[in-house]
């Protein structure tokens, strides 16, 4: 569900999926990252530090990975565009929709554990609770 778009950058809120409350996507047209002007680097630093922001207020998150993950493009026969991974971590556990969230393996990398059914992260939220989120985080986020 997206968040924000620019001519540069659009943020997403990974709606289908929320191992890492808050989790977000912002991605570019861009194939390459050696094709980012000045101008997009800036404004993708602004986009992070306003989601981190909102973040922090919301669910007092502690702190956060931001990952540019490529491959799967090329593994997927896909064009690759350059897209970076916003997962807010948290060290203490957060309350929340009358839930229980807990970063199982703050402090840790997390793809260590994503392929293991066993081990990884879950999502422990419903749909409609994903809605929510994205409404609070949608309705904190003020970046122009």
């Amino acid at each position: 569900m997206k968040l924000y778009e620019s001519k540069n950058w659009e943020v997403v809120f990974c709606d289908w999926c929320q191992d890492f409350v808050g989790q977000c996507i912002i991605s570019s047209n861009k194939e390459s990252l050696s094709e980012l002007t000045s101008e997009e680097w800036i404004e993708l630093g602004k986009l992070e530090k306003e989601l981190e922001r909102v973040c922090k207020k919301l669910f007092n998150t502690t702190m956060f990975n931001f990952t540019c993950l490529m491959n799967n493009a090329y593994r997927d026969n896909e064009k690759p565009h350059v897209h970076f991974w916003l997962f807010p971590r948290y060290k203490n556990e957060l309350k929340l929709f009358n839930k229980v969230y807990k970063d199982k393996h703050f402090g840790y990398n997390f793809w260590k554990w994503s392929n293991s059914k066993f081990k990884c992260q879950k999502d422990i939220f419903t749909k409609e609770e994903r809605l929510q989120l994205y409404e609070m985080i949608k309705n904190e986020f003020k970046f122009k």
